[in-house]
């Protein structure tokens, strides 16, 4: 007779399962796993799970089209891959994450990031995943179970808000922010410009007071544009501009089409480094978050225009 195992035995299996899935993506193969255990004299977990759920080979067998259609020459082969995956694996969360990243449209992105934070909610179960956020909450970014979901939750936020889905895109900012107030990936001025662009002042002007040490360049600018947005041409809202100003000028030349911006790549490249204060690139970085709340309102940019020109004719 099968002994059915116990709930604390079968939760440390499906934590093992993820961390296998998460060690597989990371290596570039299951093979180099398999290789591990076989010197650890390890397979004990592996074989227990494996015993437990007969789908876990073809799991694993999903994932490998994944890494294959990362390493793809062609759009086209790289979609084949995916859509196998997904034949052997209907739940597999990074296949749907690799297939927004190829979606035609934005609305078919959206879909798939979406599909993929469900994806890993069900493979993890109501109980796991709540426990998953509570635990996120004291130590971030350490559950390797919940690492695709954040990485879908985090791209679907930025393609809602590329789009001009600002409303949800600041639930979702929200979500993520609730869950990780320190703010390490620095959504909060992304926030700000979503409630900006509609006009949701007093949620702007609260999430502003609440964080005052805030001094990015994106930050300060959209601290400016609510001071405009509340109060007009004021000596309080051009005090507010000024020191955007201060901190980057750059951003008003980016944000009238004086220059054309830094290439995106070279943006990005620096993004994690850091960018130097009051340099272009940063301007540039910033532009890209701000720039949506300039475009949205016509009265702002002839404010900027007009403080802007008085300056230089003062000058």
């Amino acid at each position: 007779m099968q002994v059915s195992p116990s709930a604390d035995t079968r939760r440390s299996l499906e934590q093992f399962r993820h961390l296998l899935f998460h060690l597989q993506m990371e290596c570039g193969s299951i093979h180099h796993i398999f290789r591990f255990f076989k010197e650890e004299s390890s397979f004990q977990h592996f074989d227990a799970l494996k015993e437990l759920d007969p789908n876990l080979m073809p799991q694993l067998l999903a994932r490998e089209h994944v890494l294959e259609a990362r390493r793809s020459d062609s759009a086209d082969k790289a979609l084949e891959h995916l859509r196998t995956a997904l034949e052997l694996d209907p739940q597999c969360p990074e296949a749907c994450l690799e297939l927004a990243g190829l979606a035609e449209t934005a609305e078919s992105a959206m879909m798939w990031y979406q599909r993929s934070m469900e994806a890993t909610a069900k493979l993890l179960g109501p109980e796991m995943m709540a426990d998953m956020m509570a635990d996120f909450k004291i130590k971030p970014w350490k559950q390797v179970e919940t690492h695709t979901w954040f990485k879908a939750k985090v791209s679907l936020s930025e393609k809602l808000f590329r789009n001009g889905y600002y409303q949800t895109a600041a639930l979702h900012f929200q979500e993520i922010l609730a869950l990780n107030p320190a703010d390490d990936l620095e959504l909060r001025p992304y926030l700000l410009t979503c409630l900006l662009c509609e006009n949701h002042l007093d949620e702007a002007d609260l999430l502003v007071r609440n964080h005052q040490d805030e001094v990015s360049a994106k930050w300060l600018f959209c601290k400016a544009f609510l001071r405009f947005k509340q109060q007009g041409d004021t000596r309080t809202s051009r005090r507010s501009l000024m020191r955007a100003l201060q901190r980057n000028l750059w951003v008003s030349v980016f944000l009238l089409g004086a220059e054309d911006m830094p290439p995106a790549h070279l943006v990005e490249r620096r993004k994690d480094k850091g960018f130097k204060l009051g340099s272009r690139l940063e301007a540039a970085d910033c532009v890209k978050c701000i720039g949506m709340a300039f475009c949205e309102d016509a009265r702002l940019q002839h404010w900027i225009w007009e403080v802007l020109k008085e300056k230089c004719e003062e000058a």
